[in-house]
């Protein structure tokens, strides 16, 4: 989970730059580009969760889909809603169930989507919420990476323990008896 945390969380600081320093003009160009950092290079840094030779490139091509599908169901209830009514929260809930689901179904975890959907939402949540108290605290450029930060170590930590969950079965069948 600390190596999720962290690395999600480098990523994540890269991303949010784009916000922070202005670098992309318009709301809808901006987003589309922040979600391209996360695409791109998240499955490689978290690839490294993963087990077994040839992994990084795998989980990179899963990672991009399933971060692709919240990325489009995020943005589908924050420009849907006009960002009123808690749209970030219902499009996380959503975008992150729609997550989770597929990096189980990937990792042929077994037992409901929920516990793990739990895990990740608190987390996720608990680092996007930071983030924005941060945000509001410190205000600017500074404040703006520190939401960053602050959200990436949340979902990383949250996406962390769901790929070490879905690895379980296989790190008890690798152990020696």
């Amino acid at each position: 989970m600390l190596q999720g945390g962290v690395s999600f969380g480098v990523v994540s600081l890269l991303a949010y730059s784009i916000w922070a320093f202005r670098l992309i003009p318009g709301t809808a160009a901006m987003y589309a580009t922040i979600a391209a950092v996360y695409i791109g290079l998240s499955g490689v840094a978290l690839g490294r969760l993963v087990l077994g030779p040839g992994a990084i490139p795998r989980f990179a091509l899963l990672f991009a889909t399933a971060f692709f599908v919240y990325a489009a169901v995020w943005c589908a209830f924050w420009f849907g809603l006009k960002g009123k009514h808690h749209a970030d929260l219902y499009g996380a809930a959503v975008g992150l169930w729609a997550m989770t689901w597929m990096l189980r179904r990937a990792f042929d975890c077994q037992g409901g989507v929920l516990p793990s959907l739990a895990v990740l939402f608190a987390l996720h949540t608990v680092g996007y919420t930071l983030g924005d108290d941060l945000y509001a605290l410190v205000r600017g450029s500074g404040g703006r990476l520190l939401w960053g930060a602050a959200h990436g170590v949340g979902f990383g930590l949250g996406l962390g323990y769901v790929v070490y969950e879905c690895q379980q079965p296989l790190r008890d069948r690798l152990r020696p008896k």
